[in-house]
């Protein structure tokens, strides 16, 4: 799996999270998200990147120095924006899909996760052009 799979994998399990959260007060950290410690290095850059964009926001974001995945994200929730993206479909090999579907069968190992990874990648980008211009 190159560097920018993990991104989208790490970016996929943020987002389940968020969606299973809903907006209710919570807390996130990189532990919460069940992937193995090499993909912590991912965690904050995948959380700003995802504040960056406007698909979330969050109360505070508390980084500790001893760890690279260490830390914590205050009442992280999804964006109206956030939102409306999950909301997307994809098209995954000749089937259209939501994008918050095609995130849970990545996370549920029952797509090829390089089909889907740069499925979500292509509507995350995407929809960041759209919106940009």
């Amino acid at each position: 799996m190159n560097v920018l799979s993990k991104s989208e994998l790490v970016i996929a399990k943020i987002l389940e999270r968020l969606i299973e959260n809903g907006l209710r007060e919570s807390e996130l950290n990189f532990k919460d998200l069940g992937l193995p410690e090499e993909f912590g290095n991912f965690f904050f850059q995948c959380v700003d990147w995802l504040r960056a964009e406007g698909f979330i926001r969050y109360t505070n974001l508390q980084r500790f120095v001893d760890s690279t995945a260490s830390g914590y994200v205050l009442n992280p929730v999804l964006t109206s924006l956030g939102m409306h993206m999950l909301g997307n479909t994809v098209e995954i090999g000749q089937k259209s899909v939501s994008v918050a579907k095609a995130v849970s069968k990545v996370i549920s190992g029952k797509v090829d996760y390089n089909r889907v990874g740069n499925a979500i990648g292509g509507i995350l980008g995407g929809f960041t052009k759209s919106i940009g211009s």
